[in-house]
């Protein structure tokens, strides 16, 4: 029996359907799985970036957008960790960490950076952390070992501290912190000579002369040593602090730390180094970025007054007086800078200011003393003097300054009386002993 057009044409879409359902379906299986496989992968934690350095909350943005386009990548993961850590964003940096250890179990970084982040908020999950990471290390680099062996001797868990240390002098046997580790154990458990000998090969090397320097002071002084120990200590507090041990793992971190806050931690770190002129350009970005941020400008007017270019710091501590103009070390620090220009009543001035705002201050009495004495004002400057003594009973510079004026006056035995307790306080001060014999020899 022959159909009809119609019928034929109903035939065909019948024979057509179960085509295009079974293709339909397969597709929906597929955004299904997409979806499902979305559902079932992590997803970074909500992260509050209102109210932040506006350079920090885009870099957390971008971030958090890459983790969740690649949900399972532990390097993503790992950089996210990097990113948080330094925003104070600790409960969501450790789950970030957690997660990226899981993604790339043998990469030792992630372990490492969350060991650091755990070394401050929580000591005891701290320690596995870095164990783990130097597993997969071993001494190359050998900051996972340096830091587990510090945090483990902080902790006074000496006996596993020890090895740690001595692994690393098997590797490079002038390991100056390796070296500087060992001597603060021995020192620790009271083997002294074997301190000295551990700090003397480390006495020269940038990275640890500062604080081997202060330890060995220490270590004479208990070996009843007085002089070697004075000498070590004057030569500690001369020196600039210790530059920090090479560190990858942390330096590629530290790329992610950005905006106001790490700049200024960046400069004052390079400050505390003695190197000024790598601390000043960081310095100028900040004042130009945040140009309302007061303690940029005091810390350039610092670092200036340092290089002894006195008339530009004298622009910035202004600056910073403007913006705060209760700040008593902005009053001192621009005192300085005037001082340098023998500008000394308009230092009496700012001095005088500072004084008001913070009276027990010895630096500000002790410059408005050298201030006084410049323009032949000697009596207000005893009595400053006497005042910086009063509030800082062991700064020996005020001894003997005072001690000369008086000595200019004939008052000989108070003078006599000053200079002996500046011995006193330190022995091997030049000036003290050179003033001491003056007026004992007058006396004769």
């Amino acid at each position: 029996m022959e159909r009809n057009a119609g019928e034929a044409a109903n035939d065909g879409l019948t024979r057509r359907w179960p085509v295009a359902v079974s293709g339909t379906v397969v597709l929906l299986l597929i955004v299904a799985a997409y979806f499902g496989f979305l559902s079932r992968s992590p997803r970074p934690p909500a992260i509050a970036i209102s109210g932040l350095d506006p350079a920090v909350a885009k870099l957390i943005e971008v971030t958090l957008w890459e983790a969740r386009a690649n949900p399972r990548s532990g390097p993503v993961w790992g950089k996210l960790g990097s990113v948080l850590m330094h925003y104070e964003f600790v409960k969501e940096t450790r789950l970030v960490f957690d997660r990226a250890e899981k993604l790339s179990p043998q990469e030792a970084r992630w372990p490492y950076l969350h060991g650091l982040l755990l070394m401050t908020c929580d000591a005891e999950s701290a320690i596995p952390k870095l164990q783990r990471a130097v597993e997969l290390t071993g001494n190359r680099p050998d900051m996972p070992r340096l830091r587990l062996a510090q945090f483990l001797a902080e902790r006074g868990r000496d006996a596993e501290a020890e090895p740690h240390f001595h692994r690393l002098l098997q590797v490079m046997p002038e390991h100056p912190l390796a070296l500087l580790g060992l001597a603060r154990l021995s020192h620790h458990q009271g083997r002294l000579a074997e301190s000295t000998n551990f700090l003397h090969r480390c006495l020269s090397d940038p990275h640890t002369a500062k604080n081997a320097h202060a330890l060995l002071a220490t270590v004479q002084r208990a070996l009843g040593n007085a002089s070697a120990a004075e000498e070590a200590a004057g030569k500690s507090a001369l020196l600039p602090a210790d530059r920090p041990w090479p560190d990858p793992y942390w330096d590629e971190a530290a790329i992610f730390r950005m905006g106001r806050k790490a700049l200024i931690e960046e400069a004052t770190s390079q400050m505390d180094q003695g190197r000024l002129e790598e601390a000043l350009p960081l310095l100028a970005k900040v004042t130009r970025e945040y140009s309302a941020d007061d303690e940029a400008w005091y810390l350039m007017g610092w670092a200036l007054n340092q290089q002894q270019q006195s008339s530009d710091a004298e622009q910035a501590l202004r600056e910073h007086l403007r913006r705060s103009p209760q700040s008593p070390k902005g009053h001192a620090q621009l005192a300085v800078a005037l001082l340098a220009q023998q500008r000394h009543a308009e230092a009496i001035e700012v001095l005088e200011a500072g004084v008001k705002l913070k009276p027990t201050w010895r630096e500000l009495h002790s410059n408005l003393g050298y201030a006084c004495v410049q323009l032949g004002r000697y009596d207000r400057a005893i009595q400053h003097f006497r005042d910086a003594l009063h509030h800082d009973p062991n700064y020996v510079p005020s001894y003997t300054a005072l001690a000369d004026l008086l000595m200019r006056r004939g008052e000989n035995d108070e003078a006599l009386r000053l200079l002996r307790q500046a011995m006193e306080i330190s022995p091997s001060d030049p000036r003290a002993r050179s003033l001491l014999q003056r007026v004992e020899q007058s006396r004769q």
